[in-house]
C-alpha cells in the first residue's frame, strides 16, 4: 500500500548527511510525497494534475542512496515541468541539465562514499531514463542493499532456471539489454533486464 510521507520519518529514508538538503527541495518546490510499494516496473514516479497538483513517489524497498537517487531523478521532472510544462521531452536535455544541477551541491566524497561519487559522476554526464539502465551505477547502488541470497540476472549463466517474482524460468540468449527467459516447457516467454535481482533454483 502506499502511504503518505510523514515529516518525522522523512529523514530516515535518506543518507543522514544530505537528508536536510533533500528535505529543503521538498519545502521550496511543494509537491505531496507517497512511499509506494515495491514495483518492479519503475522505481519512482512524477505526476501532475491539475487538481491534486504535483506528486512524487519513491518505492519502499530501495536503500538509502538509491532512495536518493531515485528522489532526486523525480524532482528534477517536477523542475522541468513548471519551467516548461509539456514542450520538453520526457528524459531530454533540459530534464538531464536540471538532474545534474540538483546533485551538484551533494556530489562531494564529504557527503557521499567515494565510490559512489565516481560512478554517479559518471553517470549524469548523460543520465538515462533510469538508473537501472546504468550497469555501473545499479552495481554500485547494490553494494548498499542488505545481505540477500538474490544476484543480478546477468551474472548467470545461460540454461540456470532462476525465480523472479512468483514466477520460475529458464534464463537464456541476450537480446540487447534483456535476457530472453522462458517458462517449463517454453509456453511462456518474458524478457527480463539484465540487471534484475533473481534468486537461482537450488
Amino acid at each position: 500500500m502506499e502511504k503518505n510521507f510523514e515529516i518525522q520519518s522523512f529523514f530516515h529514508h535518506f543518507p543522514a548527511s544530505v537528508a536536510e538538503y533533500c528535505f529543503q527541495l521538498w519545502q521550496d518546490h511543494p509537491f505531496t510525497f507517497v512511499v509506494s510499494k515495491t514495483r518492479s516496473s519503475k522505481l519512482g514516479d512524477y505526476r501532475y494534475q491539475s487538481k491534486a497538483g504535483h506528486r512524487i513517489s519513491v518505492n519502499q524497498n530501495l536503500n538509502s542512496y538509491a532512495f536518493l537517487v531515485t528522489y532526486l531523478h523525480e524532482v528534477a521532472h517536477l523542475l522541468v515541468y513548471q519551467q516548461y510544462k509539456n514542450k520538453a521531452k520526457a528524459h531530454g536535455p533540459e530534464w538531464k541539465t536540471t538532474f545534474r544541477e540538483l546533485f551538484e551541491p551533494i556530489l562531494d566524497e564529504a557527503l557521499l562514499p567515494p565510490h559512489l561519487v565516481q560512478a554517479l559522476q559518471a553517470y549524469l554526464k548523460d543520465p538515462a531514463a533510469s538508473s537501472c539502465g546504468c550497469g555501473p551505477l545499479m552495481e554500485v547502488l547494490r553494494d548498499f542493499d542488505p545481505p540477500s541470497d538474490e544476484l543480478p540476472l546477468e551474472q548467470l549463466p545461460e540454461g540456470t532456471w532462476l525465480q523472479i517474482k512468483n514466477l520460475t524460468l529458464c534464463k537464456r540468449n541476450l537480446r540487447r539489454s534483456r535476457y530472453l527467459c522462458e517458462s517449463e516447457g517454453a509456453s511462456k516467454r518474458y524478457l527480463v533486464s539484465k540487471h534484475a535481482l533473481v534468486k537461482p533454483c537450488s
